[in-house]
Order: structure tokens, then sequence, then C-alpha cells
């Protein structure tokens, strides 16, 4: 995301400059601000500025917009494959001979109760007075 921040940091200030420089508000051989003709006053320089700064903040957003759009596609692509993969190792995992033998075993043999003999004990119930 850095990386598309500077790129449109860095289109934006290309697109001033070449702005600044195609309309005559910086001049290219003395640096001394002015329009194409130096006007009596300094309005078509303030538009022409004007316009220079609103075509840059359009096409930083611009730029901007795209930078974002493709990682986004990036990441959703990567996040998607990561998703196959997950769902393929479950699969996998849920379908070994292992994991079906254990269920086999668990349906078939897990009903059957072996019975146990602690219940007989003296001991095991301090309670029990032997009435039943």
């Amino acid at each position: 995301m850095k990386a598309v921040s500077y790129i449109a940091v860095f289109v934006g200030g290309v697109v001033v400059c070449y702005l600044l420089f195609s309309f005559g508000v910086i001049d290219r051989v003395d640096g001394i601000l002015g329009g194409q003709e130096s006007p009596d006053f300094g309005l078509p320089t303030y538009l022409s500025f004007l316009s220079v700064m609103l075509t840059a903040v359009t096409t930083v957003l611009g730029a901007l917009a795209i930078g974002i759009g493709v990682v986004a596609a990036y990441t959703f692509r990567e996040m998607r494959a990561d998703a196959q993969k997950a769902v393929v190792e479950k699969i996998e995992e849920a379908l070994s001979e292992d994991a079906i033998n254990s269920r086999i075993d668990e349906i078939a043999f897990g009903r059957k109760q072996m019975p146990t003999v602690a219940e007989l004990e003296e001991g095991f119930d301090s309670e029990d007075n032997g009435n039943r």
C-alpha cells in the first residue's frame, strides 16, 4: 500500500510540474512567476495555477484509485487461493482412511457400553445403604 501512495505522489508531482511549465506559471529560463505574456494583473496567472492544482488533485486521486484497485485485485486473488487450499486440506483430512475408520468404529462400536464392575464394590457410593 505504501508503494501505491508513493506512485500516486510521484504521478501528481509530475503532472503539477508539467502543467505549471506548460501554462507558463513558471518560466523555464528565468524561473520568475508570470503568465505566457506577463499580463498587467495576476488573475490569469492565478487561474492557471488553480487549474493546475485541481488537475493535479484529480490525477492523484485517479492514480490512487487505480492503485487501490490493483492491490485489492491481487489481495482478493490470494485470499481465494488460500481459502481453496484450506478447503482441500480439510476435505483430505475428513476423507482420509484413518478418519473414516475412526468414524465407523465410533458408530459401530460406540453405542455398545461395556458393563463395569465398579458399581458392585462396597466403597463405590458412600451414601448407599443397600436398600433397593
